[in-house]
């Protein structure tokens, strides 16, 4: 049976008829006590296209993800944000690696009409120690009504606020005739930047686009010797791969991927245009928030996440790759907890370059790591 919220910060830790009693907003408890059993995707409000949605909220009393499985959206969108009003373990994935939206942040958006505070998303909770805080739906402009309706019950008092960041790092150059750089580590509070992609002869290649409040920044394009790639497209799509005659150039990493061009059919290769057609190719980390009213155990094998991923390039027979497309930025992670038991792992990690080591290729760059904080919580 749900938590009655109405009556959460009334009566101390216990509450008047025996219910237990949260200094701290940790949700409705709606969904209930729920075991992840199988590969679960959480359907994302006021869908915008392929890749984009107002942030899902979800509200648990208790929650468990099982080892080998994971719980995600159903497609990228402006952030998650699962409240666990009792206790949550974790043996599986909780994650939102390549389910960043590509949204601009600075124009209105969402089912909430508003673009995002220039101060970014802020997270008030009561801790021990700290200054005054209180909710306020306004914390959540343009993550959607949902996401507004639930910073709105954050409590008022001595506490923390968490910042994300609009902005976040920067993406990097491509080499010439050398691999790809690296995109920008976010700092707290940012998302990483995409990588540049990288090249094979003297022609530019694309550069990698920043990270912001919704995503890490796409990848730039690779190229050749004869054609110059493009860069990547701003709170979207990858750069397409500058390719021509018998070489292949692969596009950067995006929502969409940026195309890969050259003649890779005759050497055997499998490029992957659409990032939903290749299994841990589907974009750019996103926006993970997890609030636990009691005990957070991630077990040994287990993950919370929000993690870049890759361009989509794979071999079946020896031949040449001229430029690898950059990689895609880490996202944001944050985790608020009463008491925490960790075997596992918290990370933001950017996507690593695609693997490429035939002769005379080059690799893309990899992309930036994005941001995880943690706080604990009365």
């Amino acid at each position: 049976m749900p938590i009655n919220s109405s009556l959460r910060g009334s009566f101390g830790a216990q509450g008047k008829f025996g219910k237990k009693i949260f200094p701290n907003y940790v949700g409705t408890g709606a969904l209930g006590t729920a075991v992840i059993a199988s590969n679960t995707f959480l359907t994302v409000p006021n869908k915008n296209g392929s890749y984009d949605g107002d942030m899902v909220v979800a509200n648990y009393e208790n929650l468990t993800i099982n080892s080998g499985v994971r719980l995600s959206p159903d497609q990228a969108c402006r952030g998650m944000i699962v409240y666990v009003a009792g206790n949550c373990t974790i043996n599986g994935t909780l994650s939102m690696s390549g389910y960043g939206a590509s949204a601009n942040p600075t124009v209105a958006g969402a089912s909430d009409n508003n673009a995002v505070s220039a101060s970014g998303l802020l997270l008030p909770f009561l801790t021990p120690t700290g200054t005054a805080v209180s909710g306020s739906a306004a914390y959540a402009n343009g993550f959607g009504n949902a996401a507004r309706t639930a910073l709105s019950n954050h409590r008022s008092g001595t506490g923390t606020i968490i910042t994300v960041a609009r902005g976040g790092g920067g993406g990097a150059s491509g080499g010439s005739n050398a691999a790809g750089n690296a995109g920008t580590n976010g700092s707290t509070g940012q998302s990483g930047g995409g990588g540049g992609g990288g090249a094979y002869g003297s022609l530019p290649t694309g550069t990698g686009s920043s990270g912001y409040i919704f995503a890490g920044g796409a990848g730039g394009g690779g190229s050749d010797n004869n054609s110059s790639a493009t860069s990547a497209t701003q709170y979207g799509g990858g750069g397409q791969g500058g390719g021509s005659g018998g070489l292949i150039a692969e596009g950067g990493a995006g929502n969409p991927h940026g195309p890969s061009t050259g003649s890779y059919a005759s050497f055997g290769y499998t490029v992957y245009d659409d990032p939903t057609s290749a299994t841990g190719s589907t974009g750019p980390g996103g926006l993970l928030i997890l609030v636990v009213g009691g005990v957070l155990t991630i077990g040994a094998s287990g993950s919370i996440q929000s993690n870049g991923n890759n361009p989509a390039i794979t071999q079946t027979n020896a031949g040449t790759v001229a430029g690898g497309g950059g990689c895609y930025g880490g996202g944001n992670v944050v985790v608020a907890y009463n008491t925490i038991s960790n075997s596992g792992s918290i990370t933001a990690n950017g996507g690593t370059t695609s693997g490429l080591t035939y002769p005379n290729s080059r690799q893309g760059g990899n992309g930036g790591n994005g941001s995880v904080q943690t706080l604990a919580i009365l």
